[in-house]
């Protein structure tokens, strides 16, 4: 290896990994194929190679590689062993190769039968779609449970160290693993606020709710009632009083989330009904956009940039959410010359959204925004 510039051997690899699929089995490591047998990274490489053509090019992209066809930029990461021979390979989600902001956000547009979104440069908006329409935005309302968190800790009543401990009315269902703690298990406030944001946990999301008080989480974000995550879960498994919640007046509302307080946790295939209109966190993508900036130099954000590539920024503060019929994605972006960038899309439908899809496209528009192209 000596001699090789970083890089070139882990693009020499992925180039005849590339080239020649059948011989796959030459350029990984004895540990790799033990986990992935040699057929099954063929056939991988193969359907690639069919949905998106053969790579033009294979270039480096920060520390990981991108595979760029006519069509698509597929981000890589690749790692080698002491002997050359690939130990690590992940192919995320292509990223449709778009000749403009205007038609990448076109194309999001086209994913679902609801779009809104905004795209803002130091505040300032540069391209939106009914950015004021509130739309069901899934886990990223936890953006709002940070920003009452985190101006709580500005203004000295919690400080980021102090320790709470789980209760079982804060246990939810997935995503996170919180829930498997034991009872009485102690987070500090800094480590709930980074499993909400990072890992999306519910369980930490409902256990900040109920320190910070779930009307002033409502308030930041514009809601009459704040649904914890338990309760929605709960409310999916019961649709009469799910039907009265939506139909019911605010103090409605609040009395039905007192009902729920004492029940116990549906099982996670009786609350996992597809969305439902108002049985949701509706929030508009100006307000997102609004509390991810306002929240944007806080270190929890640093453990997972979500669909974006970090290398062009200072810094990335991402949060989004779904479930079936609802994706938001949100991000505030501070580019390399100090300025504050923003994008926010949510997508609305009765249909499964393809995720992976909107995810790659909104790599491209992150992109696109560092270039200003």
């Amino acid at each position: 290896m000596s001699g090789v510039m970083a890089g070139e051997a882990e693009i020499a690899r992925l180039e005849h990994l590339f080239h020649a699929p059948e011989q796959a089995g030459s350029q990984f490591s004895k540990s790799f194929l033990a986990a992935v047998p040699a057929d099954k990274v063929s056939q991988i490489v193969r359907q690639m190679i069919d949905s998106f053509g053969t790579p033009r090019a294979i270039v480096q992209d920060g520390e990981d590689y991108a595979v760029e066809t006519e069509t698509h930029a597929i981000p890589t990461k690749v790692t080698l062993d002491s002997d050359g021979m690939i130990e690590g390979l992940l192919f995320e989600p292509p990223v449709a190769l778009t000749a403009s902001l205007e038609e990448t956000l076109q194309k999001l547009a086209g994913l679902a039968d609801t779009v809104s979104y905004t795209v803002e440069v130091d505040g300032a908006p540069r391209h939106e779609r009914d950015a004021d329409r509130p739309l069901a935005v899934g886990s990223a309302f936890k953006l709002g449970v940070l920003k009452v968190l985190a101006d709580d800790v500005a203004a000295g009543r919690h400080q980021w160290e102090e320790v709470v401990r789980l209760a079982m009315g804060d246990r939810s269902l997935p995503s996170g693993d919180l829930r498997l703690y034991p009872v009485g298990s102690p987070f500090t406030l800094h480590t709930l606020a980074a499993e909400m944001i990072a890992r999306s946990d519910n369980t930490a999301t409902d256990t900040l709710i109920h320190v910070v008080g779930a009307e002033r989480v409502a308030e930041v974000l514009g809601l009459d009632t704040l649904l914890t995550t338990r309760a929605l879960f709960l409310l999916k498994a019961d649709k009469s009083l799910a039907d009265a919640y939506i139909s019911g007046s605010a103090d409605d509302r609040k009395a039905i989330l007192k009902q729920l307080s004492d029940r116990d946790l549906p099982p996670v295939a009786a609350a996992s009904s597809p969305y439902t209109p108002d049985l949701e966190w509706m929030i508009p993508v100006r307000r997102l956009c609004s509390l991810v900036v306002a929240l944007s130099d806080l270190d929890v954000f640093e453990i997972n940039p979500g669909p974006v590539r970090p290398g062009s920024w200072q810094r990335v503060a991402y949060k989004g959410g779904s479930e079936a019929g609802v994706l938001n994605l949100t991000a505030a972006l501070i580019g390399q010359d100090d300025r504050t960038h923003c994008l926010s899309v949510t997508l609305n439908g009765d249909k499964p959204i393809d995720e992976a899809t909107a995810a790659g496209l909104f790599t491209r528009a992150a992109a696109q925004l560092a270039t200003g192209k």
